[in-house]
């Protein structure tokens, strides 16, 4: 049979579920299987509920589910949010100490919460406590695993001599222990996660070695020894882990980028944060060579704010830096003037957005899809420049590279659309290729002879671009003659503006295909789903359900949205009898995009609202119901 894990780690902020989660991920990675995982989180330091959803499968994971087949559950909080995220028959993993707390005891849960989880309670006559909750699993055929997770902490501190404090946080690393237990993993296999994710801190391995092997065996005395989950296919193969934070930086420096500025904001600083850490690139011999150097450093700066970002990376550019900012949608409401402004001066800068939940702060630490017009029409007068959605990881790291590309072939701004659903998920992939991966600097010129004619008029609109220093040269906000000198003369406004107009047109003829539009499934389907960026993954695993139910579609994901590829999405959606759009916004951005570029109405759309990532069984009730009864608006709201 396939084999389909999904697993919840649940518990306070604060108390290592990130770090719970990425060790289960290794652990299936190193057991062979293909995994996906993705964290919730509060935007609180400590306290509040946080939990890491993630799935293993035999095949390519690409998006979480649920219900899910098991819930580790650190705190009574974990158990009263999950406790109808467990599939019939599943587990949960929970401490013992916690089955008489209350809901209403439990001060940082959601007061809605709370009286949503009292509703279902009450309705099956069961107290409002975890020990009610323990009931109502019961019922559901639920199998319990309480463990005794305070005097587990006392056992490791002893065994390992240590304070109760410092190996508190292994009360993680127990839950994770009877999961696997549960599930048929071995225990070497956790324990040699534990010691890949904490590599080099032998006072963290050592407490969570012990921990791990305390818990495993008490899951295996109190439940019995589980049957052997096999090996999975990608085993013995070379392979990475990381975030989508952590694959952008990746690509960014893969992709020749010298100078990285940004202002702490969630979840663009992670991506910033992991190139600090990372930031000397180690070069091949020929690059050795010439450069004199055997690592390239990548310069990370911290900036005062967004404003000072934007135009420290625009500085960077002027001097002959590949440069780059990373920012999110408060971040980017902020460099409006400076986007005008490269378009304007006709600097290359790439602008990494991760979209969250908004408007204003909204809520900072939740996925969302809402900044998409806004980065189409980000800068004031006409800015034309590049918009680029990836989906899933493995296009963020290529679109990083691509997004540096085009900003210096085309001497304008590239706007890279992310998300949290994609900078926080953490994908296992095979290793990246760079065979066929080029770094292209446009027309960058390190020698002028003669009068040097910054903007000079060609047939393609792009002009020899020289560093400062290189020639002397004006670079400047005001509209200019071909030598930068500031001018009003309506005959050269006209021609600076087709000029800037002229590279977009150029662009979206030289981007190929497969970076404007992809067409996945078949394509004689009569139902096509339109989306794009990280619903991506679950759309593609519904379509394998909704194939098996006899339902066929198929699912046009927009990767291209500035120039807008318009002649190639009516060509891609020429066939489809019923378009369904579906977007983690409150509009079908995207959708209205298609209609004033093409004239294409999408008359059926699919909304996620709550700032939480679209899942595979969302998208297939949501189809299936839009087919049933040609409603032409369906909101889906599952996840904690």
């Amino acid at each position: 049979m396939p084999v389909d894990i999904s697993l919840i780690i649940g518990g306070p902020q604060g108390g290592g579920i990130e770090s719970a989660g990425q060790v289960a991920v290794r652990t299936f990675a190193f057991k062979g299987y293909d995994v996906y995982g993705v964290r919730e989180y509060h935007s609180n330091i400590i306290g509040a509920h946080s939990y890491f959803n993630l799935r293993a499968r035999d095949r390519v994971s690409r998006s979480v589910k649920l219900p899910v087949d098991g819930v580790v559950a650190l705190d009574a909080e974990s158990v009263l949010t999950h406790m109808d995220d467990v599939k019939r028959g599943g587990f949960l993993v929970y401490d013992s100490a916690s089955t008489g707390v209350s809901v209403d005891k439990i001060a940082p849960m959601p007061p809605p919460l709370k009286e949503r989880v009292k509703a279902k309670l009450s309705s099956l006559g069961l107290p409002a406590t975890v020990a009610g909750a323990l009931e109502y699993l019961k019922s559901r055929d639920v199998t319990l695993v309480g463990i005794p997770l305070k005097q587990f902490v006392r056992h490791v501190a002893e065994e390992t001599g240590r304070s109760i404090v410092s190996v508190s946080r292994t009360a993680n690393t127990m839950g994770l222990a009877v999961a696997m237990a549960l599930l048929g993993v071995e225990l070497e296999k956790l324990e040699k996660a534990i010691q890949a994710f904490f590599a080099g801190k032998k006072k963290v391995i050592e407490p969570n070695i012990v921990a791990a092997r305390m818990a495993y065996e008490y899951a295996k005395e109190t439940v019995g020894a589980a049957e052997p989950l096999p090996d999975g296919p990608f085993k013995g193969r070379k392979r990475v882990v990381g975030s989508g934070n952590d694959f952008v930086a990746m690509g960014k420096v893969a992709g020749g980028l010298t100078v990285q500025t940004y202002y702490p904001i969630t979840p663009a600083a992670d991506e910033a944060l992991y190139m600090e850490a990372h930031r000397l690139a180690q070069l091949t011999k020929e690059a050795a060579q010439v450069l004199g150097l055997t690592k390239a450093p990548v310069v990370v700066f911290q900036a005062e704010d967004e404003i000072a970002a934007i135009n420290m990376a625009i500085g960077a550019a002027l001097a002959g830096a590949r440069a780059a900012t990373t920012t999110s949608g408060p971040g980017l409401s902020l460099m409006n003037e400076a986007i005008s402004m490269a378009v304007m001066m006709e600097v290359p800068v790439v602008i990494t957005v991760w979209q969250r939940a908004g408007p204003s702060t909204g809520m900072a630490t939740r996925t969302g899809q809402q900044d998409l017009l806004h980065a189409v029409f980000s800068g004031h007068g006409d800015t034309p420049k590049i918009v680029i959605a990836s989906g899933d990881h493995e296009e963020a790291f290529y679109d990083a590279i691509k997004a540096l590309n085009w900003a210096e072939r085309y001497q304008t701004p590239v706007i890279h659309l992310l998300d949290k659903t994609i900078a926080s998920g953490i994908k296992t992939l095979d290793l990246f290729s760079l065979e066929g991966v080029v770094i292209d600097r446009g027309k960058l010129v390190d020698k002028v002879e003669g009068e040097y004619r910054r903007y000079k008029l060609t047939e393609d609109g792009i002009s020899p671009r020289a560093p400062l220093g290189v020639a002397t040269q004006l670079d400047t906000s005001l509209e200019h003659l071909e030598t930068g000198s500031a001018t009003e003369d309506p005959v050269v406004r006209e021609q600076m503006m087709r000029k800037r107009m002229k590279k977009m047109e150029v662009a979206l003829s030289e981007i190929p295909d497969e970076d404007k539009a992809v067409l996945h499934g078949d394509p004689d389907a009569k139902v096509t789903i339109l989306s794009w960026g990280s619903p991506k993954g679950a759309i593609l695993d519904a379509m394998e359900t909704l194939a098996a139910e006899g339902v066929k579609v198929n699912f046009l994901q927009l990767r291209l949205f500035a120039p807008f590829p318009a002649d190639y999405v009516k060509k891609l959606l020429e066939g489809s009898e019923k378009i369904i759009a579906l977007e983690a916004n409150a509009v079908a951005q995207a959708a209205q995009l298609v209609r004033m570029h093409t004239g294409i109405e999408v008359d059926h759309r699919i909304l996620k609202l709550t700032g939480r990532s679209v899942h595979e069984h969302e998208v297939v009730y949501a189809v299936k119901r839009i087919l049933e009864t040609g409603e032409k608006e369906v909101v889906v709201s599952d996840g904690a």
